[in-house]
């Protein structure tokens, strides 16, 4: 299934910057609201401004480059639905796990004053800081890994990039006194593996660095929810895929996600 859904995924990124660049062009003539987006000002919508004479048009389209939605978070594995990992992957366990994630596009509409969806693009990282002095054999299929006896680790950090596409529906609040809302977001996200990597140092060898895909999902998918009030709020993301493919022993292992985000 993963290969025919990849293709519709890169697919859509395609046709997403197309439609930005033909509607920016087409902007002075059809009088479309593009937008640029940094810290939550998405869509800073110039329908807030009831002395223009296109304040109350909808739907009208946004889009452009972004920099907003930084996720910054906790990360928690869980093993066929327990926070407890069992034989198979006892080896990935973890003194702390992060999540860190911003997007850099975005293209929608906003249907009403309450009511926006867009599409989105940006990064993803997730950091396990293992626990156990275990290093990660490359190209190796399935999974597999090593304790090396003669070799203490004081920093061992597994971590996964992804291209992140997520679909958002937002919901906001009437204007408080104070101009501010209240803000709601569902949608579903996918991602793709850029890379994999291992970060270690070690007094008998000093620092290192592995690149490699460790058998991680190349496509990863999933549901996620932000609350919050002007640009601040919260997150949670919940991955519904395998965290590595083609390892057996690691069925069943799925990433969950909370944590603060800025420029909601």
């Amino acid at each position: 299934m993963k290969k025919y859904i990849l293709p519709f995924v890169i697919t859509g990124i395609l046709t997403c910057c197309s439609v930005i660049k033909s509607q920016a062009q087409q902007d002075s003539t059809k009088n479309i609201n593009i937008s640029t987006s940094i810290f939550g000002k998405q869509d800073r919508d110039k329908g807030d401004d009831k002395d223009k004479p296109d304040a109350s048009k909808y739907p009208r389209s946004f889009g452009g480059i972004t920099f907003s939605r930084i996720d910054w978070g906790f990360s928690r594995l869980i093993n066929d639905g327990s926070f407890t990992l069992n034989e198979n992957n006892e080896f990935l366990e973890y003194k702390k796990a992060s999540n860190f994630g911003f997007d850099i596009a975005q293209f929608g509409f906003r249907f009403s004053d309450q009511f926006k969806t867009y599409i989105s693009t940006g990064f993803e990282w997730n950091y396990l800081r293992l626990k156990h002095n275990v290093l990660l054999d490359q190209d190796a299929t399935p999974l597999d890994y090593s304790y090396p006896d003669d070799i203490n680790y004081k920093k061992n950090v597994f971590t996964s990039t992804y291209l992140r596409v997520p679909l958002t529906f937002e919901f906001r609040s009437k204007k408080f006194r104070n101009g501010d809302r209240a803000k709601l977001a569902v949608g579903a996200m996918t991602g793709i593996l850029i890379k994999g990597s291992q970060r270690l140092k070690s007094n008998e060898q000093g620092s290192q660095k592995f690149k490699d895909n460790y058998n991680l999902a190349s496509f990863q998918y999933g549901a996620f929810a932000r609350l919050g009030y002007d640009s601040m709020g919260v997150f949670v993301k919940y991955y519904f895929n395998d965290m590595f493919e083609n390892s057996p022993n690691q069925d069943g292992l799925n990433n969950f996600t909370f944590g603060l985000t800025l420029g909601f």
